[in-house]
């Protein structure tokens, strides 16, 4: 399978301002995703409407997607912003979606995602909380999210994802500014 993936980066944040593009650690928070998936997949898509990200992403060897304002609000789920990326892809068989407001994703599970799909031909897979005593559906988050071509053009029902597999993610899903600092002391703790 031919498995290509996408980072998607829009410009403004209801909750946290400039998120996406905010220093994290020493970067734009982008990059951090970006530069994981760049090391990993042969072609590396970044969907944004700001053009700071997509210069920047394609100066690190990505390949940039204008996505259009309609697609940047709240109120629009990733499957269609996932769609909109697809039709300006090379006709990958799978995609895996990489959130760029989760910088501290662990490169393991970007890379075992991807190794799935391809090996498994799974339609689809999603990370989820470590939350122990919750229904997996109640859970998901999708830092990650991998799609096969087939499912990511006749996707059911975009606001309520039903995966075949799910991984465990303890990245810091970044929408506040307390978020933002969780995230930035799991890398460091790490880093150390």
């Amino acid at each position: 399978m031919k498995i290509a993936a996408l980072i998607i980066a829009k410009k403004e944040s209801k909750r946290l301002e400039g998120k996406n593009f905010r220093d994290f650690c020493g970067k734009p928070m982008f990059e951090w995703n970006l530069k994981k998936c760049l090391a990993l997949f042969n072609a590396v898509y970044v969907s944004s409407d700001f053009d700071f990200i997509l210069e920047e992403s394609k100066k690190l060897g990505a390949i940039p997607i204008k996505r259009p304002a309609e697609l940047c609000k709240s109120d629009v789920p990733n499957i269609d912003v996932y769609q909109h990326a697809y039709t300006h892809m090379d006709n990958p068989d799978g995609i895996v979606a990489v959130k760029a407001d989760s910088p501290t994703t662990k490169p393991e599970i970007i890379r075992r995602t991807k190794e799935l799909m391809e090996r498994y031909r799974y339609d689809e897979i999603m990370t989820t909380y470590p939350i122990r005593g919750y229904e997996p559906k109640n859970c998901v988050y999708g830092s990650v999210w991998a799609l096969s071509r087939e499912r990511l053009e006749h996707y059911p029902d975009a606001w309520n994802p039903e995966p075949e597999l799910l991984i465990v993610d303890d990245a810091v899903d970044i929408h506040t500014e307390e978020d933002f600092k969780k995230a930035e002391a799991q890398l460091l703790a790490r880093q150390k």
